[in-house]
């Protein structure tokens, strides 16, 4: 078995940390999972872990109902991702 060190600030840690979290996966399967997967497979996981959890349904309903909400368009996992404020 081979071993793979990188260097993140903490910031980026935190945020790689927090998607694997949602995505029930630890950093290690996420990673792998990002990396080593196919794209549209990935992001229709994502997508669906993101709106499984109560709280980020709730966040995207008031995202939906803001003001500018009629020309909102997610175009990619980062997109609703900001939308959720994560």
């Amino acid at each position: 078995m081979s071993r793979l060190t990188i260097e993140i600030d903490p910031d980026q840690h935190r945020k790689i940390k927090t998607l694997a979290t949602f995505a029930g996966m630890s950093l290690k399967e996420f990673i792998l999972e990002k990396t080593l997967s196919s794209k549209s497979s990935r992001a229709e996981d994502a997508t669906t872990k993101l709106l499984e959890s109560p709280k980020n349904a709730a966040r995207l309903r008031q995202a939906l109902d803001s003001p500018d909400s009629a020309n909102r368009v997610f175009e990619s996992i980062e997109d609703l991702e900001n939308a959720l404020g994560i």
